[in-house]
C-alpha cells in the first residue's frame, strides 16, 4: 500500500475522534514495539497528545518487575502471572487511567490479551479464573482498539534472536519456549480477532512501513465507523 503521509494526516484530522486507548499484541518478533512508536509519532503529527507505554514497564515498579522477568531467575508460572498483573495494575493506576481522563491517546505495547495468550493459552494456566484476575488488575480499563501483528512463529523467533544478538542480550523466558508454545499463542490471537469487533490482524511479515500503512488504514476505518 502506498502511504502518503500528508494525505493520511489529513484523513485522520477529518475524523470526529479516534480510540483513546490502543494496544499492540503479537508473538515474539512481530514488531509491536516498532509499530507502537511509529503510530505514536504519527498521531502527534495529527495533533493528538499521545503517550506510548509498555506492559510490563513504564512505572518504577513495572520496570523493576520487567527486569526480574527478563532475568534468569527461576519463576514459577503462577508467580510469573502475578508479577505481570502487578505491573499492569500499577501501569493503570499511575499512567493509563490518569492519561485517559485528560483525553490523552494511550498506545500500549501489550496489555491484558498478552496474559490471556501467554499465561492462559500458552501455559494453560487457570483458564476459568484468569479473565477475572485480569479484570481485577485493570479495573475494567481495556483498549478500545487492538492490533495483532501476525507472523509465522519461526520467522518471529528468528527476528527476536537477531534483535537479542544485536543488543548482546540472551533470549528471554518466552523466546526460549518450544515452537508449540508460540503456535498456541498465535492461535489464541487469531481466535480473538475472529470473535472481537475491535481486534484486527495485521500481516507483520511485510516491511515495516507496509505494516504501518495497514495499521493507519485500519485505525481510520474503525474510527470512521465507530465515532
Amino acid at each position: 500500500m502506498d502511504f502518503d503521509l500528508k494525505e493520511w494526516i489529513s484523513r485522520i484530522k477529518s475524523l470526529k475522534d479516534i480510540p483513546r486507548f490502543i494496544a499492540f499484541e503479537g508473538i515474539e518478533g512481530s514488531g509491536k514495539t516498532t509499530q507502537a512508536k511509529l503510530l505514536g509519532s504519527f498521531l502527534k503529527k495529527c495533533g493528538f497528545n499521545v503517550k506510548v507505554v509498555r506492559d510490563p514497564g513504564f512505572t518504577p515498579l513495572g520496570e523493576k518487575i520487567r527486569k526480574i522477568l527478563k532475568s534468569e531467575v527461576n519463576i514459577d508460572s503462577v508467580s510469573e502471572l502475578f508479577l505481570f498483573l502487578a505491573a499492569r495494575r500499577q501501569l493503570v493506576v499511575d499512567v493509563v487511567r490518569p492519561a485517559l481522563r485528560k483525553g490523552i491517546v494511550v498506545i500500549t505495547d501489550r496489555f491484558t490479551n498478552s496474559t490471556l495468550a501467554y499465561q492462559g493459552r500458552g501455559r494453560g494456566l487457570m483458564p476459568e479464573t484468569l479473565p477475572m484476575l485480569c479484570y481485577i488488575a485493570t479495573g475494567g480499563v481495556e483498549p478500545e482498539l487492538t492490533f495483532v501483528l501476525d507472523i509465522d512463529p519461526e520467522k518471529g523467533l528468528q527476528r527476536a534472536k537477531k534483535r537479542s544478538e544485536s543488543e548482546k542480550s540472551k533470549e528471554d523466558r518466552f523466546e526460549a519456549q518450544d515452537i508449540q508454545f508460540h503456535r498456541r499463542i498465535r492461535e489464541f490471537y487469531a481466535e480473538l480477532a475472529e470473535n472481537s469487533e475491535n481486534v484486527f490482524i495485521i500481516d507483520s511479515s511485510q516491511d515495516i512501513y507496509s505494516v504501518f500503512a495497514d495499521v493507519v488504514s485500519k485505525l481510520y476505518e474503525f474510527s470512521k465507523e465507530k465515532f
